[in-house]
């Protein structure tokens, strides 16, 4: 079961039943699959009703709401730096997850994956053609040490996964400083993207929203933030630091200290 939303023409938004999203772009002679959400639904299957094009499939990052589908493909590529988060999803607790985030998921869906990433590869390529429409590999850290992001030129496009959605987090495993969220976000301004997608929002959000991303980050050097406890799996507590409350909230959650 995924929602599919077009973005613009060769660009998808595939959510399942848990939020989750994952991008794909159709070039002349391949696609990318952009995430893998949850392995709770038939990504394939959603997929394959859009393009039987062969398919580059690549994790933004090691969470396992990026990483679920992943046994659904032959291979998905990975930065090696957030392989030691596959180690952390384990069966027990993804069942509880499944419960708690997709209560109607019955005996139908994909079986949960954990303990057999066999097909997940070390991403060792920075740049793709998905015929006559280029990607190009772009270094996000802070959500993750080895999250990942696609910029497509000549779409002025930007797949971020987590690492810009307008609430940040800074507070789940494997997660690095806001010193070096604050230099992702610059790394991006700098491509001055039209648009970028995330893989929790189902719509894209333009570059303006950068700079209230960018102050946000800044304040954590002179605000003490706000006690936090993430009430959904995966969990977690920390520390809310809140720049806007408008039509999309912004702010970052830190790790509690």
């Amino acid at each position: 079961m995924f929602r599919k939303i077009q973005i613009m023409d060769r660009v998808w938004v595939l959510q399942d039943r848990a939020d989750c999203c994952a991008n794909l772009v159709i070039g002349d002679s391949q696609a990318l699959l952009f995430d893998t959400c949850c392995g709770w639904d038939d990504l394939q299957g959603a997929v394959r009703k859009l393009t039987e094009l062969p398919m580059i499939v690549i994790n933004s990052h090691g969470h396992y709401d990026h990483v679920g589908g992943n046994a659904q493909f032959e291979r998905v590529y990975l930065h090696p730096a957030d392989f030691p988060l596959l180690s952390l999803h384990e069966p027990e607790h993804l069942e509880r997850w499944r419960r708690e985030m997709a209560p109607d998921a019955g005996n139908d869906t994909p079986a949960v994956q954990a303990g057999n990433w066999g097909n997940t590869l070390q991403l060792d390529f920075r740049e793709f053609d998905l015929g006559g429409l280029s990607g190009e590999l772009i270094p996000l850290p802070g959500h993750t040490e080895g999250s990942m992001g696609v910029w497509f030129p000549s779409l002025s496009l930007l797949l971020s996964g987590d690492a810009l959605t307008p609430v940040m987090c800074l507070n789940f495993a494997g997660h690095l400083s806001p010193a070096e969220q604050e230099a992702t976000l610059l790394r991006v301004m700098e491509l001055q993207p039209d648009i970028y997608l995330t893989s929790h929002q189902d719509h894209a959000f333009d570059g303006s929203l950068l700079p209230l991303m960018l102050q946000c980050v800044r304040d954590t050097q002179t605000k003490k933030g706000y006690a936090y406890e993430y009430p959904v799996p995966p969990y977690g507590s920390g520390r809310l630091f809140l720049n806007s409350t408008g039509s999309e909230p912004v702010a970052l959650i830190c790790e509690a200290k």
